[in-house]
């Protein structure tokens, strides 16, 4: 199976933003992005994390650190944040080496009420 990183698929593509290749829109006012830049490390900064279908008036928080990051041992979250009820999402070994190379992990969490949440995990 042949795979590309996210740096490669945009040197192919010729540097140019991809959203604007792929949606086949006209030229960016920004510039392209730094290919050669290296991938944000999460180990020093943590992560950010987004939580799908979140409840809004009493949403549910989500927080990797870097000392989590950089320990890569496999971890469950308690994601109550200022719910009234409380989910669990477990992020593996796996997705901290994802992590530490700059990349984005999605999780979910366990079921609560009738419902779960998607996590996207990604770095800063």
């Amino acid at each position: 199976m042949l795979k590309i990183t996210r740096r490669g698929f945009v040197q192919l593509l010729g540097g140019g933003s991809a959203a604007a290749i792929a949606c086949g829109c006209g030229g960016s006012s920004s510039p392209p992005p730094d290919v050669d830049a290296p991938p944000a490390d999460c180990s020093t900064t943590g992560a950010n994390c987004t939580i799908a279908d979140n409840h809004v008036h009493a949403p549910h928080e989500l927080v990797v650190t870097a000392a989590d990051i950089s320990a890569g041992a496999e971890k469950v979250y308690d994601i109550m944040g200022q719910a009234s009820h409380n989910h669990q999402v477990t992020v593996t070994a796996a997705d901290f080496t994802t992590l530490q190379g700059g990349g984005t992990v999605m999780v979910t969490s366990t079921v609560t009420f009738c419902h779960s949440h998607v996590c996207t995990i990604s770095c800063g």
